[in-house]
């Protein structure tokens, strides 16, 4: 049986298209339909159904699925043996929020290459749940993200950090001078923020509809780094977490906003698939990422 014919079989189930496949793979969609037929006659079971332009996976095809994903750990153990007794090498694709990449992860990735040249990193930016879906048709190897604590039986989380999501203005804004803002009072400033469907931003949405209050920021944008160069400018304020402007909160070009009655703390967060083979890479990353949380790597 050619181990290539399970991967391609894998890719399909994982995307639940050939075409995608193919891309991914680096094949023309005729090679991924000839190694599926393959495996078909090999195993003699009819993996999907066809049905116009659509597929869906068999019961049996579920089955060898489910094998088909040890055979891949496996294969993947034994091409890291030499790694992971030697230097490290080979692939970590990443999906992350673009906070993050703005933010924690520029140092990250510069300590993290200076640690492993010879490991290709691979960033994915895009929306909390998109990157998800990600993980989970195995586009990734793990996702780096800021929400709510997200939990699944099916998923693995090794690093959870907490991170204050606030107000943040320009330091002569009338606003930052204040003991105390209300909410309601918040809400009629020009606002910046990032676009709908970033988890921070839907905080603000849910409590602008819940109480239906009018409220139109005059821009949005999804660059956090955009964001912040205009309130430097005293252009608006915004509702970003608290490591995005770190750096100008130590400078005092931006300072926080003190809102009555308003807490919303979220947890920036790894998550991988439990059936997901956790390389060297991955596992270097994870336990470099917690050493700068502890504040003790050594550069």
């Amino acid at each position: 049986m050619e181990i290539r014919n399970l991967m391609t079989f894998l890719r399909v189930v994982e995307l639940q298209n050939f075409t995608r496949a193919a891309e991914q793979l680096g094949y023309c969609q005729s090679t991924v339909t000839i190694q599926i037929q393959q495996l078909e006659q090999e195993l003699n079971v009819k993996l999907f159904e066809r049905i116009g332009k659509k597929i869906s996976v068999t019961e049996k095809g579920k089955e060898v699925f489910q094998y088909a994903k040890e055979i891949r750990n496996l294969v993947e153990k034994i091409t890291y043996t030499n790694t992971e007794q030697n230097h490290m090498k080979g692939q970590l694709c990443i999906g992350v929020i673009e906070s993050l990449l703005c933010c924690d992860m520029k140092e990250i990735l510069s300590v993290y290459h200076k640690r492993y040249a010879d490991v290709e990193l691979i960033v994915k930016t895009n929306y909390v749940d998109e990157l998800i879906e990600m993980m989970i048709h195995n586009e990734v190897d793990f996702i780096f993200v800021i929400d709510r604590p997200l939990y699944h039986k099916e998923w693995v989380k090794p690093y959870m950090k907490k991170e204050e999501i606030s107000f943040f203005a320009h330091y002569e804004n009338d606003l930052v001078k204040k003991e105390k803002v209300s909410i309601q009072e918040i809400l009629k400033q020009p606002f910046i923020l990032t676009e709908k469907g970033i988890s921070y931003r839907k905080e603000l949405d849910e409590y602008v509809q819940k109480n239906a209050i009018d409220f139109k920021p005059f821009l949005e944008i999804g660059d956090t780094k955009i964001i912040v160069e205009l309130m430097k400018k005293g252009e608006g304020i915004s509702f970003l977490p608290n490591m995005v402007v770190s750096e100008e909160i130590k400078n005092g070009t931006i300072q926080k906003i003190n809102v009555e009655n308003w807490n919303v703390v979220m947890w920036k967060q790894i998550i991988y698939h439990k059936n997901k083979y956790v390389t060297p890479q991955m596992s270097a990353f994870i336990k470099m990422l917690m050493e700068m949380q502890q504040n003790v790597l050594i550069h």
